[in-house]
């Protein structure tokens, strides 16, 4: 998705209404400051907002997904091409939270490994901790990969 050519269309059709920015905003109960940054290219409206501003601007979803005005001969096809970069970017995303819940479960892990030695003195029996979490490991890339 381009977000500069989404922001200079949402831009454009706020214009052609006759809103300004803080006009929009306060009809979508946001700031101007996220009217700007809309605009500005640098993001996009909350999926429960875009509903409201495509009201208020008067134009369909795909229209603001696009970031122009679609005619009948291409709406379907630029349809298809939104909805497949929504899901590739929600999928981008949440690879990305796997990454960090994976580190953060192996940060936990190593805490608790090194807890439970301090406490016992006995280093050679929590290999069982390490053990469990290489379990778990596995057992998670075998379930998401189903």
């Amino acid at each position: 998705m381009d977000y500069k050519k989404i922001g200079l269309f949402i831009a454009q059709e706020r214009k052609a209404k006759n809103l300004t920015q803080e006009a929009l905003a306060k009809k979508l109960y946001v700031s101007a400051k996220t009217i700007s940054k809309w605009e500005n290219g640098n993001g996009l409206p909350d999926t429960s907002i875009l509903t409201n501003l495509c009201a208020i601007l008067e134009i369909t979803i795909n229209e603001l997904l696009s970031g122009e005005r679609l005619d009948d001969v291409v709406y379907k096809e630029k349809a298809e091409n939104n909805i497949a970069v929504v899901f590739e970017e929600n999928e981008r995303k949440i690879k990305k939270h796997n990454k960090i819940m994976n580190w953060i479960i192996a940060f936990v892990v190593a805490a608790i490994y090194l807890f439970v030695s301090l406490i016992t003195q006995r280093w050679e029996y929590t290999w069982i901790i390490w053990l469990v979490y290489c379990v778990y490991r596995i057992f998670v890339e075998y379930v998401k990969n189903k």
